[in-house]
């Protein structure tokens, strides 16, 4: 199973689109509060974009990211860059950088269990300027201390633990 969380009025179809605000989803839910919408173990995929900075806690989120997830199952993120003038919003609690991925997760995080697979500066969309985020993924840990970033992009896989 495929869910879109934080989904707002972008439904897509074959997905189960989640989001605390009714937009003619399959699931209304609240994601800052347990998971109840959905079986431990059931997504093969999880894509939230733009909806990670919205909530209270990245942690519960990716705790909940990893109980929701099968084993080998996908979590993909985007959300906007620290840079980026959108990212300070009233109703934006977190701000995210390269840097901060590129490290999870560190010993002390309670997620220990999802791995980045890759991690993508977003810095602009559109053709001829798209040609920027190449440029600036050959050194994404520079480029983002000195210029603009719009966004970020990154991939996630849930890991057998084996004790």
């Amino acid at each position: 199973m495929r869910y879109h969380l934080c989904c707002g009025k972008k439904i897509l179809p074959g997905w189960i689109n989640v989001d605390r605000g009714s937009f003619g989803q399959e699931v209304v839910a609240d994601i800052n509060r347990p998971w109840t919408f959905a079986k431990a173990g059931s997504a093969g995929y999880i894509l939230i974009e733009d909806g990670l900075e919205h909530l209270d806690s990245p942690e519960h989120f990716l705790e909940n990211a990893s109980k929701l997830l099968s084993d080998k199952g996908v979590l993909e993120i985007q959300v906007p860059h620290f840079r980026n003038p959108s990212a300070y919003r009233f109703t934006h609690h977190h701000f995210f950088s390269h840097s901060m991925f590129a490290v999870f997760p560190e010993s002390h995080d309670l997620v220990r269990n999802l791995k980045v697979q890759k991690i993508v500066l977003i810095v602009h969309n559109r053709f001829p300027f798209s040609l920027l985020n190449h440029i600036a993924n050959l050194a994404p840990s520079i480029w983002e201390r000195f210029f603009f970033v719009s966004g970020i992009r990154v991939w996630m896989a849930k890991q057998v633990i084996r004790s």
